[in-house]
Parts: structure tokens; C-alpha cells; sequence
């Protein structure tokens, strides 16, 4: 349990190791939540199709379009704030808990309009149903900053665990008895109310009635310029325009191959962007510290997500219909497309956490703003020429924009780009000499495909570790001598 009455501040000794056992205890524990999302996830993709999946994903798409419009972002400033008091939090509680409250009214006017501007008569159902969870969200807004601040992260990430168990039991109830489509909304609810209430427990903060527009002002420039960034990442542009410009069948593909990298990239660089950014933060002031930090979470989190994203795309064409069915063999393309991104997502967590440590966030909020111009302009000039088409350019465009934010992290913490790029000679040459095992495995052996599939996993991930625990023994033994570290 957490007492922010009694300490608010940044912990300052013990840091290193806090935050590595952190990323994992977190990681061990996200293998829970990922394994039952897939568990979900697998049994209804043999369920519904597409284009149901479809519906559903256009009905989160438009609430979290919606519920992007909150002031969220506040809970980053109680976490970065050097002198946090008990009025911030009172202040930014009641804020998000009014604004969670309206946006849901808001959902709820709106459903039967929507449903019939874009043509879609199960959007009157599903909006009212699905928009509740923005209560929820906005409700957790400062108990989650707290325990991020306080990096309690065996609490954050038990709460995860308990959510995605019981929202599993629910939603395999709801699906046994037939209620396909909606198991994955149902989930979805049952998995915020879990959330919401472990969160609360976890701490012994609780609101005051009072509000402080002074406490607000002090956070307003840091929590408006977050808030706004994650309006800007959070609205689902692309499931919006998909659904628009295409159909209800491309949006299930799109939808479907999204969803498997999100569990994937959420057991990978989820769990290290909640400790990344509370640490670099109570380091804001010691470069020395900062810049050797960021460059071990920035190896770390390279090492384990690069093998994971390149062998998913290498075995994607045979593992997709053999755990999720034949009708979604469509959906590869696109799952090849998000697995390329996601070698840029997990430097791109750290180097965000960074940013807003040092109080860039105004930087960073106009790099996701421009980024997400060049995603609608990407949909909009490609759809014409079909899914596949999309996929690839904006993998394209998200590659091509990378060394921006590249360039200045390097300068603002006095790394040479030589150095930085360091960091990923030995992922990468683990994952060449994965790919060349996986095609030999695939063209030197007649197997099933289960067997291949079998096959190539369990080669590739022995060759990348051979390859990678040789190349980087070095670089391992001074991160374990960090975390032992009293600092």
C-alpha cells in the first residue's frame, strides 16, 4: 500500500535495482495477461468473422476516439512533478472523474447518430455498451500515477493479472453461450472495473472534496501538453479511416493483426515503458545516471523484442490459420506490416519516457502529431489501392521518420550515434542468424505445419541466443552490475 500523505517524492537510492526487478516481475507477470488474451483471443477469431470482428473494433475505435479528449495526461504530470502535493491530486481526480462521466453521456447521445452516418445499425448497441469503460479509465487516472511515481510495479502489475484472468472467465462464459461478439466486449468492461478497483486498494490516498485551481495551474503546462499527445496517439485514426474508406472485412483484418501485436507488445515494452519513465524522471538531474540508464533499458529492450517481432513475421504465413483459423491468412500482410513497427516501438517507448523525464513533452507531442498527419495522409492516398498497399506504407512512413527523435535523444543526453546504434549490432545479428535457421528449417524439411512452425521457434530462438549471449557477454554483466547498485 502506498501513503502519499506521508511521502510524494521521487525515491533517490535503490533506483537501478527497483526498476530492473520491476521490468521483471512486471514481465513475468504480463505472461499471464498475454497468454489469456491469446487464449480469448483464438477461440473467438474460430467464432465470429471479419467483419464482425469488424464491428467491434470500429465501436472501441470511435469511444477511444472520444474518450481521448480528457485530461489523462495530468496523471504524467503527478508522476514528473518535483513537489507533488495532496491538492494535485485531489484537483486532477475530480477533473478526470466529471470528464470521464460526461464523455460517456456523450457516447451514449451519439451512438444512434453514428450508426447511421457510417452505416453501421450495430454501432447503436455497442457504443453505449463499450463507452462505459471511460469511467473506469479516467476514474484510475491518479491511483495509477501514484503507484507509477512510488514505482510499486509488483502492484501494477498484479492488478493487470487479476483483470485479464477474470475478464478471460467472463468472456469464455459469455462465448459458451453464444454471444460471440459480444464475449469481446464484455471482456473489455469486466477487464477496466478490475483494474479500477485493485487500483484503488492498492493505495491508502483517497480524495478529499475539495478543488484547487492553483494545483491545477502548477500542472497545467506539462499535464496539457500530455493530455494532448495522447489525444493525438490514442485516437485509432487508422481503424477510423479503414472502416470509412474500405469495409467492415478489412477493418476485421486490420483490427485482427493489431490486436495480436498489442499482446505481444504489451508483454515487451509495456511493462518497461511504466518503469522507464518514473525512473528516468527521478533522474531528470543526474546525466551521468540518465544517459547510462537509458542506453541499458534501450539494449534490454531491443534484445528481447527484436527476436520476438522477426520470428512472429517469419512464421506468420503458417501459425495464423493453424491457431486462428484459415480465414484469417488474409490478415498476414498486415501482421508483417505491425511486426516491423515493432522494432521501432520498443526504442521508441524508451526514448519517449526520456523525453518527458527531461520535460520535452511539448517535443514529443508534436512528433505524434505529425506522425499521426502522415498516417492519415498514408491511408488516404493508398486505400485506393488496397490493404495490403496501407499496411506497408505505414510501416514505410514510421521507418522513415525514426531518426528524428533519434537525433535528439542522442544530443540531449551527449551520446554519439555510434554509440547508440551500438546497442543494436547484437539483436540484429541475432536476428539474421534466426532468419537464416528458420528457412533452412522450412525449405530443408518436409513437415507438417505444426511441426514446421514447432521447429522453426525453437531453432531460431536457440540460434539467437547462442549468437546473442556470445556478442553481448560484456554488455550484460555490467547491466547485472547496475542493478546490484545502491542507487
Amino acid at each position: 500500500m502506498t501513503d502519499p500523505e506521508s511521502n510524494l517524492s521521487h525515491h533517490k537510492t535503490g533506483r537501478a535495482r527497483r526498476a530492473f526487478a520491476g521490468v521483471l516481475w512486471s514481465g513475468f507477470n504480463a505472461v499471464v495477461p498475454a497468454v489469456s488474451s491469446l487464449i480469448v483471443f483464438s477461440l473467438v477469431s474460430r467464432v465470429i468473422g471479419p467483419e464482425e470482428f469488424g464491428f467491434v473494433a470500429f465501436s472501441v475505435a470511435i469511444v477511444t476516439t472520444i474518450g481521448a479528449f480528457s485530461p489523462a495526461g495530468f496523471g504524467d504530470a503527478l508522476i514528473q512533478w518535483p513537489n507533488l502535493k495532496s491538492e494535485h491530486l485531489d484537483a486532477t481526480f475530480w477533473i478526470c472523474l466529471l470528464w470521464g462521466v460526461l464523455l460517456y453521456a456523450g457516447v451514449a447521445i451519439l451512438a444512434f447518430p453514428l450508426a447511421g452516418w457510417f452505416g453501421v445499425p450495430m454501432l447503436s448497441k455497442l457504443l453505449p455498451v463499450v463507452g462505459v469503460r471511460l469511467i473506469f479509465d479516467l476514474g484510475t487516472v491518479v491511483p495509477t500515477a501514484l503507484l507509477s511515481r512510488q514505482m510499486q510495479f509488483r502492484q501494477m502489475a498484479t492488478r493487470t493479472l487479476i483483470a485479464s484472468v477474470i475478464s478471460m472467465v467472463v468472456c469464455l462464459v459469455v462465448l459458451y453461450y453464444g454471444y460471440g461478439l459480444w464475449a469481446l466486449v464484455i471482456s473489455q468492461l469486466v477487464s477496466a472495473a478490475v483494474v479500477f478497483a485493485v487500483s484503488w486498494t492498492s493505495v491508502s490516498w483517497r480524495p478529499a472534496v475539495r478543488f484547487s485551481w492553483q494545483a491545477i495551474k502548477e500542472l497545467k503546462s506539462f499535464g496539457g501538453y500530455a493530455s494532448f499527445g495522447r489525444l493525438i496517439t490514442a485516437i485509432n485514426f487508422e481503424q477510423l479511416l479503414i472502416g470509412a474508406l474500405l469495409n467492415s472485412l478489412a477493418l476485421g483484418l486490420y483490427a485482427f493483426s493489431r490486436r495480436i501485436f498489442q499482446i505481444i507488445n504489451d508483454v515487451l515494452s509495456g511493462a518497461l515503458a511504466g518503469v522507464a519513465y518514473p525512473l528516468l524522471s527521478s533522474m531528470q538531474d543526474e546525466p551521468e545516471k540518465l544517459r547510462e540508464v537509458f542506453l541499458a533499458t534501450t539494449f534490454l529492450s531491443s534484445v528481447f523484442a527484436f527476436p520476438i517481432f522477426v520470428g512472429l513475421a517469419l512464421v506468420a504465413h503458417d501459425a495464423i490459420p493453424l491457431i486462428f483459423g484459415a480465414h484469417w491468412v488474409e490478415a498476414v500482410p498486415a501482421l508483417q506490416a505491425f511486426c516491423s513497427i515493432g522494432l521501432l516501438t520498443c526504442i521508441g517507448i524508451i526514448q519517449a519516457a526520456l523525453l518527458r523525464a527531461k520535460g520535452r513533452v511539448g517535443f514529443w507531442t508534436w512528433y505524434q502529431t505529425g506522425q499521426q498527419i502522415l498516417t492519415i495522409l498514408t491511408i488516404v492516398s493508398l486505400a485506393p489501392f488496397g490493404l495490403t498497399a496501407v499496411f506497408l506504407g505505414i510501416a514505410v512512413k514510421t521507418w522513415l521518420t525514426l531518426p528524428v527523435v533519434a537525433i535528439l535523444v542522442g544530443r540531449m543526453i551527449d551520446v554519439p550515434p555510434a554509440k547508440y546504434a551500438a546497442q543494436f549490432i547484437s539483436p540484429v545479428l541475432g536476428c539474421l542468424a534466426m532468419a537464416v535457421v528458420v528457412f533452412g528449417v522450412r525449405n530443408g524439411l518436409t513437415l507438417s505445419p505444426l511441426q514446421s512452425v514447432a521447429l522453426e521457434m525453437a531453432c531460431g530462438a536457440g540460434v539467437y541466443a547462442t549468437v546473442v549471449g556470445c556478442t553481448s557477454s560484456a554488455r550484460l554483466k555490467d547491466i547485472i552490475k547496475i542493478m546490484k547498485l545502491k542507487r
